[in-house]
């Protein structure tokens, strides 16, 4: 009992020692470094060790240097991959500083250690480190209705883009006085960039206009060519996305898409409107 005790208390010593040294690191006056800083997460790929899927990693992208940088406890140490020179490196885990935005930065004294490079397997990026074979894959298509919360939750960029929308004042004054029943249903796929950009505005519209009247969904449809299979995207007669459908008092009343989608509300407000 009193060994088991001691190797407890080990444990416990250890771990607290690797959570408190990036504060430490902080509070000695360490930066983070000028390139390697800014890592937002991603929900564009999964970790997969050895064939088996670790659903609690995190992984984190920078798109200006361009890196993904891999934080999972599955692994001996972080890891980032730089697509550009193949390089995959480790940094250790106490040169990794996680920022109140949801940012990831690494301290300026960071050191990264070459490990090799990586190679693609289809759409997968694999590399082995620790005897073990690792690959990125890319996430599953969110496929069917969904809420806006549930979105925002299973995808930070469209988070991270909807929080830097500024909807247009008159618009969303104009469709908190609806008081007819509207239902706006978003046509739209995870992995579609056009929808990366533009539906997260549409997220935040809806979090603008707060009308219980005003409601919206959102429909995933999976890759091309299945997608386009989708009974429900050929009842609604879609050919691109992200399309939007209104429905005011059950009537279809007008559609969201192309530049529309750049200031969804006021495209929403002129249909509402005008029905």
């Amino acid at each position: 009992m009193t060994q088991m005790r001691s190797a407890l208390l080990a444990t416990l010593a250890a771990v607290l020692l690797l959570a408190a040294a990036p504060a430490a690191s902080r509070a000695q006056g360490m930066p983070s470094d000028s390139v390697l800083r800014g890592f937002q997460p991603s929900s564009e790929y999964m970790l997969v060790i050895n064939g088996k899927p670790v659903p609690a990693a995190e992984i984190y992208q920078n798109d200006q240097i361009p890196a993904i940088l891999i934080l999972s406890s599955a692994l001996p140490s972080p890891v980032m991959l730089t697509p550009r020179a193949g390089n995959v490196e480790t940094v250790n885990l106490m040169k990794v500083s996680k920022q109140k935005d949801g940012t990831v930065d690494l301290f300026a004294d960071a050191v990264l250690a070459p490990i090799g490079q990586f190679a693609m397997e289809g759409e997968n990026v694999t590399f082995t480190t620790d005897g073990r074979k690792v690959s990125l894959n890319p996430k599953p298509a969110l496929t069917g209705l969904r809420g806006g919360p549930a979105l925002l939750a299973s995808l930070p960029e469209y988070l991270r883009t909807a929080r830097g929308y500024t909807p247009n004042a008159a618009a969303i004054a104009a469709l908190k006085k609806a008081n007819r029943p509207v239902v706006v249903r978003v046509v739209f796929g995870s992995w579609c960039p056009h929808c990366r950009q533009h539906v997260p505005l549409m997220l935040r519209v809806e979090n603008a206009v707060a009308n219980p009247k005003v409601k919206f969904e959102y429909y995933g449809i999976a890759k091309p060519p299945d997608g386009w299979k989708d009974p429900e995207v050929k009842r609604l007669g879609v050919k691109g996305i992200p399309t939007a459908i209104v429905y005011v008092n059950g009537v279809q009343a007008g559609r969201i898409e192309g530049e529309a989608f750049n200031n969804p509300e006021v495209a929403l407000s002129r249909i509402v409107s005008a029905k």
